[in-house]
């Protein structure tokens, strides 16, 4: 699970209104990545209680969540910040222990970073508000008293933003499943035959590794509204049937047999790409079985 932290670092001078727009502005980005990866998202954790961060000198992280002017985020924003002390759910000690100081430059100035040490180590994101173009960054560079640095994820309320927060989530969320839940994450839950399924589980990884960067492959291509190339994928229809023919050549060739209907991928079949001497005969009988599998899979 990924926690966030909340960043208090503040530029001074700056406005009460200021604040409270970046700070509404960074929950409405959070609460789209929660509602996104509900199982992977546990909460921002404070350094205190709310009313004991000062934001500014007379202005607690309290006040600017009770001032902010929409009533839905503002009951939401008080439901997700309730993870205070920050010792009661990190590793304060450890990072004590090592007795270095860390700090973040903040328009030239250093502004302590311990609490960002401490979200680092559990490889957590920073909750920070866009008040200056140091702190408006994907992730934020922190330097140590033992001339090392490190950096931190970094949340910060702008929608580009979250969508590489959001990439950094995913990713990791696929690396803890099978090659075959992969796949099927990154096609966004795809219907598939059970002879597909049971021949992908039975290739090696090298192969199946091999289809889950083809099909990043593909899916960048029409993200970016580039033609594909027919190296990698090839319209095969027959019969007046659209089916596709995703190509891998490496280690071993193999032709995967789908279609794509209103975005939801149909997952055919799985063949190794005949020999040049039957290679005609072989893959049409190929291109006819995943036919007969897609009108299946359909019904």
């Amino acid at each position: 699970m990924k926690l966030f932290l909340f960043n208090d670092i503040i530029p001074n001078p700056i406005s009460n209104k200021e604040i409270i727009v970046a700070l509404k502005n960074t929950i409405v980005e959070y609460k789209i990545l929660k509602e996104k990866y509900p199982d992977s998202i546990d909460g921002i954790i404070s350094s205190g209680q709310l009313n004991s961060i000062n934001l500014i000198e007379d202005l607690t992280l309290a006040d600017s969540l009770e001032l902010i002017d929409n009533k839905e985020i503002k009951d939401y924003s008080f439901s997700i910040f309730t993870k205070y002390p920050i010792e009661n759910y990190l590793d304060v000690e450890t990072v004590l222990a090592e007795e270095n100081h860390h700090h973040f430059v903040l328009n030239t100035i250093n502004k302590d970073a311990l609490f960002i040490k401490i979200i680092s180590n559990e490889n957590g994101i920073l909750f920070t508000l866009n008040l200056h173009n140091d702190l408006s960054k994907d992730s934020l560079v922190i330097n140590s008293s033992d001339s090392t640095s490190f950096s931190v994820d970094n949340l910060y309320g702008l929608k580009s933003n979250t969508d590489t927060i959001e990439e950094i989530i995913k990713n990791e969320e696929l690396s803890k499943l099978g090659n075959l839940d992969k796949l099927k994450k990154i096609l966004n839950n795809p219907t598939s035959s059970k002879k597909f399924d049971n021949t992908f589980n039975k290739i090696s990884k090298e192969i199946q590794d091999l289809i889950i960067e083809s099909f990043e492959a593909v899916i960048s291509y029409k993200k970016a509204g580039f033609n594909i190339p027919e190296t990698l994928l090839k319209d095969v229809t027959y019969k007046n049937e659209t089916i596709k023919e995703l190509k891998m050549r490496d280690p071993i060739a193999k032709r995967l047999y789908f279609k794509e209907i209103d975005g939801v991928y149909y997952l055919a079949s799985l063949e190794n790409k005949p020999l040049k001497d039957r290679q005609t005969r072989e893959q049409s009988s190929h291109i006819k079985n995943a036919v007969s599998i897609l009108k299946e899979l359909k019904k």
